[in-house]
């Protein structure tokens, strides 16, 4: 064998051996998505934002330990001590449920400006996310009646139907099964143009004080989560997505799991 051809198979071997090293030393791809970040003032609440945003995840159970922004001085989490991301699941840190809180911000910001906003999981990951400032909103309701929610509730008038319900979790492969059963109430989707009909509506799911998902009808799945104690928690909504309200007792179960 020439010295020439040596040449050529040590090139060639240098050359898959060096691919080999660059897919090993590749991170992995990220398995959290972050989608419609918004940055939302609150009225009476000068030099504070509130962070909404979808986080989608794809991988194994995981949770939010923390969230860092060159704009801001502190953020922390309105709710839960950290936010607990099912896996495969979605977690929506929403007005009506657990999200961000973010103080010490420039107060030049004004709507339409850039918000950058960088989430750390307890798995070692990080999440970068853009969130659009938006126009103020102003607190409703909910809160004043123990609910996770910035929005408004919907009383129960005299002669309309009242909403009650249970709540059954149960293991369901590498998740859990949700089911709820109502009285006096029907799972309807929204329709456009039609507001709250009385006695219909849909129910959001949540999980430690972070909402899952809306559901339309009585059954849900929630994906694998980290061992530990966790609150399932069901309230029913209306088409406007306002929260049933008993007298002054709002329309909600919850169901205390633990994963080993």
């Amino acid at each position: 064998m020439n010295l020439r051809r040596i040449f050529a198979i040590f090139l060639t071997l240098g050359v898959v051996l060096a691919g080999a090293g660059f897919l090993a030393l590749r991170p992995a791809p990220m398995q959290v998505r972050a989608d419609q970040a918004v940055a939302v003032p609150i009225e009476g609440e000068p030099g504070a934002l509130r962070l909404f945003v979808t986080l989608t995840n794809s991988g194994g159970p995981d949770r939010v330990i923390g969230a860092q922004s060159p704009l801001a001085g502190q953020i922390s989490v309105i709710g839960p001590p950290d936010i607990t991301l099912p896996g495969p699941g979605t977690a929506i840190l929403a007005v009506d449920g657990a999200h961000l809180r973010m103080t010490g911000l420039d107060p030049g910001l004004r709507h339409g400006a850039v918000v950058p906003v960088t989430l750390s999981l307890a798995s070692g990951g990080r999440i970068a996310t853009r969130a659009i400032l938006s126009d103020p909103v102003q607190v409703g309701e909910a809160a004043a009646l123990g609910l996770l929610s910035l929005g408004g509730i919907c009383r129960v008038g005299e002669g309309e139907p009242a909403p009650a319900m249970t709540l059954n979790v149960v293991p369901s492969g590498n998740g859990w099964r949700v089911t709820v059963a109502t009285k006096d109430f029907h799972f309807t989707e929204p329709v456009d143009g039609i507001g709250h009909v009385p006695g219909y509506g849909h129910g959001h799911l949540y999980l430690n004080g972070v909402k899952l998902q809306r559901m339309y009808t009585p059954g849900a799945v929630i994906g694998a989560l980290p061992p530990g104690e966790h609150q399932v928690e069901v309230t029913l909504n209306t088409n406007d997505h306002r929260a049933y309200v008993v007298g002054d007792t709002p329309v909600t179960a919850t169901v205390q799991i633990v994963v080993p």
